[in-house]
């Protein structure tokens, strides 16, 4: 099998297939009714909202590595993929991997669904204590449907 096929079978597990076309016809409808900006905030703050189901897990990370595990736990039990920090500069690197986003509400989508992620790494770690000068970027330009690079910083 190539890497093609293994990728776009992979992809099409990602969401049910009773979801998927209602989804896509949400994201439809979402696009003619808001702007890109006001999508990405939408899901900016949903992505907030699902990092406090996981606040209380985050009590007692110490470590990037910690949250790392902790976020993961999180993201498989939810078949949400993977992510992976590594530091670089004076900001965190963030790639997740596998986020259904693009599946979910087409490849077009990804400029505003990335809002999601924003907001739950922006959140998480401002749990943890980052300051509120502290912002999650997603870099589209380094991004794919598999592969979501977001950056944490000032």
């Amino acid at each position: 099998m190539s890497q093609d096929n293994f990728e776009q079978y992979f992809r099409s597990q990602q969401i049910s297939m009773q979801w998927m076309p209602v989804l896509r016809s949400l994201a439809l409808e979402l696009e003619r009714h808001a702007s890109v900006e006001d999508l990405r905030s939408l899901f900016f703050n949903t992505g907030k909202n699902l990092a406090e189901e996981l606040s209380s897990h985050c009590e007692d990370v110490a470590t990037l590595t910690q949250l790392q595990e902790v976020i993961n736990d999180f993201w498989m039990q939810m078949n949400w993929g993977w992510v992976e920090f590594s530091e670089a500069n004076s900001a965190v690197e963030i790639s997740h991997h596998a986020a259904p986003l693009a599946e979910a509400f087409g490849e077009a989508s990804l400029v505003w669904s990335v809002g999601l992620l924003e907001g739950f790494y922006e959140s998480i770690f401002k749990i943890l204590g980052a300051s509120d000068e502290m912002h999650v970027t997603a870099n589209l330009d380094e991004s794919t449907a598999m592969s979501v690079r977001l950056d944490l910083g000032r």
